[in-house]
C-alpha cells in the first residue's frame, strides 16, 4: 500500500503528458496503450534475468546486515554486563 498513492499516480500521469507532448513536438510517434499497461511488471511469470539473484541477496545484506550487526553488539554487550 503506498502512503501518497493518488499523489504519485498523478504525477507520474503529469510526466507521461509531458513526454507524450515532447515526443509530439519532435515528431515521434508513440503508441497508445492503457494505463494499465504502463504499470504491468515486465516479468509477470516470475522469471529473473542473469544476476538478478545475486543483487537481491547482496541487497538484503546491506539492509539488514547493519541492522543485525548492531543488535549483535547490544546483545554482547548486555549478556557481558548483567552476567
Amino acid at each position: 500500500m503506498a502512503l501518497f498513492k493518488k499523489r504519485t499516480d498523478r504525477a507520474f500521469d503529469t510526466m507521461r503528458e509531458k513526454n507524450r507532448r515532447y515526443l509530439e513536438s519532435q515528431g515521434i510517434s508513440q503508441e497508445q496503450g492503457s494505463k494499465d499497461d504502463a504499470r504491468k511488471p515486465v516479468y509477470e511469470d516470475g522469471t529473473f534475468e542473469k544476476g538478478d539473484i545475486p543483487a537481491i541477496i547482496i541487497s538484503a545484506f546491506m539492509v539488514f546486515g547493519p541492522i543485525l550487526l548492531i543488535l549483535g553488539v547490544v546483545v554482547f554487550l548486555v549478556f557481558h554486563f548483567l552476567r
